[in-house]
């Protein structure tokens, strides 16, 4: 039997998990409140002297939370660490782990886990309809939006997890952490008029849809299932960036087993190097 619907289920409970311990963290992290006669009751995170519900003459006081609160927090938080370890557990044999996750930076057993069960290549025949499952299409040119009282034709929770993954790129990447830099630097370039949270937006974005093109083309090999390149590889060669991991000690054999196909050696060198992976 397939470990993909386990891990599926484990995946999703470890959030939920993890959305109570976040929550719960909240409450026990906040011990000043602004207390006014109306009896609002409200989280003082910084000085001041009016009731922010009602406007009335408040006062700060203290109180620390409830030590059950706390014994909670702890057990919630030694539940996520086993949920945790039980994903390593059930991740670690999967061949799109051993053979190409484990190897980028970025991508932790739970990241992975999402990828190998919900965006696992052989459910997608193109890479654009795993972008447009993630909601990282465009529309007339345009990123969709969730509109209150309208159905969406992609995954509002997928397109969280990218986020999360394209943070995870941001602060921990090797290769993507490098792509993330370039894309962020070209928005500054193109987009002038842009805020800095619409560039930073704009590269999470950019550098999560060329990991799925990556993800898509090296995971439908692993598989064993037919695979292609993206659109813009067929169509703007000169823009095809090769899939790249980051363990030194396996990029050549990588590339033998999954690049070598469709990508140049010296290409694929150029990437490592400017990438800081190989001199």
């Amino acid at each position: 039997m397939s470990l993909e619907p386990e891990l599926l289920r484990t995946v999703k409970t470890y959030y939920d998990i993890q959305k109570l311990r976040i929550a719960v963290n909240n409450r026990v992290a906040v011990n000043r409140f602004t207390v006014c006669p109306s009896r609002h009751v409200v989280p003082a995170r910084e000085a001041r002297d009016r009731c922010p519900m009602c406007g009335a003459p408040a006062q700060v006081v203290e109180a620390s939370p409830p030590e059950i609160l706390r014994e909670i927090l702890r057990e919630l938080e030694s539940v996520e660490r086993r949920l945790y370890r039980e994903i390593e557990r059930l991740v670690k044999p999967h061949p799109l782990w051993t053979e190409y996750l484990q190897h980028v930076r970025g991508v932790g057993p739970v990241a992975a886990a999402y990828l190998i069960t919900v965006l696992n290549p052989a459910r997608f025949e193109t890479v654009s309809k795993m972008w447009k499952y993630t909601g990282l299409h465009v529309v007339d040119g345009r990123v969709p939006r969730r509109v209150a009282g309208q159905k969406v034709d992609w995954s509002p929770f997928a397109r969280t997890m990218m986020w999360r993954l394209g943070e995870a790129f941001r602060m921990q990447g090797g290769f993507y952490k490098h792509m993330y830099r370039v894309f962020y630097e070209e928005s500054l370039k193109k987009h002038p008029d842009w805020t800095k949270a619409h560039h930073l937006a704009h590269a999470r974005r950019v550098t999560v849809k060329l990991f799925l093109a990556h993800y898509h083309y090296v995971g439908r090999q692993i598989l064993g299932l037919p695979v292609r390149l993206a659109y813009i590889c067929e169509k703007q060669p000169h823009l095809c960036i090769p899939p790249v991991v980051d363990d030194p000690e396996y990029c050549d054999e990588f590339y033998e087993k999954y690049v070598k196909r469709h990508f140049a050696r010296e290409l694929y060198d150029h990437w490592l190097k400017v990438a800081g992976i190989k001199q």
